[in-house]
């Protein structure tokens, strides 16, 4: 039952952060909804389904941005792996933790972005993963995980035990 909930929220996060957040300008910079909601999912999941997400999400996110196929499924592939290694307890009882950890996957995702254009030849410039809209975006997506990740342990509850 969680799954396909979530599926539902990673298509609005998708078109959220792709097509209507750039139109409507709100802000100078977009926030990461699908590295947060992928974050989440693989700390709370695991890896090897939160994977599965990332190929669905990234091509996705190709399709919506008009990018090469398979280059936003690639650089999501550090977000799933940072957020699969924070799987313990130890690294759920805080909040501060995964938003230190959404922070440093958003670097970690444009920094992969941009090194993938850059290889496809569409003029990706790896210097601009260190700039302030990067550190704008991190902050931004570190500041969502308190409500993202409320949201995913609140799924994860509606789920019954496997015995």
């Amino acid at each position: 039952m969680t799954r396909p909930i979530f599926g539902l929220l990673l298509i609005v996060a998708a078109l959220l952060q792709a097509v209507l957040m750039p139109r409507w300008q709100l802000l100078a910079i977009t926030p990461g909804l699908v590295v947060v909601l992928l974050l989440g999912w693989s700390a709370y999941r695991g890896l090897p389904e939160a994977l599965i997400w990332v190929f669905i999400t990234g091509l996705m996110l190709d399709i919506l941005g008009l990018d090469r196929l398979g280059a936003n499924a690639l650089a999501l592939l550090p977000v799933a792996l940072l957020g699969g290694l924070s799987r313990g307890r130890f690294f759920q009882s805080a909040l501060v933790f995964p938003m230190v950890l959404a922070f440093f996957a958003t670097f970690a995702y444009v920094g992969a972005l941009l090194a993938l254009r850059g290889l496809l030849g569409e003029g990706g410039d790896a210097a601009q993963a260190l700039g302030r809209v990067t550190l704008m975006q991190a902050l931004l997506n570190a500041l969502l995980v308190p409500p993202v990740f409320g949201l995913l342990g609140w799924l994860q509850r509606l789920e019954p035990e496997r015995t």
